[in-house]
């Protein structure tokens, strides 16, 4: 615990210590430190709201999940930036979905589910293969969550 703990304080200085310069007087960056909900778009959502632990993910570069930042201005949420603001599968001009790939990743369901559990994937692929390969000291990272019960409970 005591190790967690000081890692998060660690990452937490080195931010500050990134983000100070950028930052004026008058605006200040501000970094949640706990849960963030991710809500849906639409109105009458399939499943819940997703309890998303940003202090868990202080180990990764920021720009790993916020990929347009320009490391100054204060970050914004994905459907608000212009980058996966569609609440809808985009469509092509028959009705049908599109198969522009640039289009369905503004779709904000497709952009979190590749970018979250893709990750989680890889975390745990990379997991297998060290125990496969039997790396002594080989550090196994918690994976994360990849099915959908385990982001969105019920309500």
């Amino acid at each position: 615990m005591q190790k967690i703990t000081l890692a998060l304080a660690t990452g937490l200085m080195v931010l500050i210590l990134i983000w100070g310069p950028a930052v004026s007087a008058e605006e200040e960056m501000c970094v949640p430190m706990g849960e963030i909900t991710l809500s849906p778009l639409t109105d009458e959502p399939e499943r819940s709201a997703v309890a998303f632990p940003h202090a868990v993910h202080f180990s990764f570069s920021c720009q790993q999940c916020h990929h347009k930042w320009d490391l100054e201005t204060p970050i914004t949420s994905c459907g608000t930036s212009g980058c996966h603001d569609l609440a809808e599968l985009p469509k092509d001009d028959q009705g049908r979905v599109t198969a522009d790939a640039e289009q369905k990743i503004r779709y904000y369901k497709n952009a979190f589910h590749s970018s979250c559990i893709g990750c989680h994937k890889e975390i745990k692929k990379e997991n297998l293969k060290a125990e496969a390969m039997q790396l002594a000291g080989a550090v196994i990272k918690p994976t994360g969550p990849t099915g959908c019960i385990q982001c969105h409970p019920a309500e």
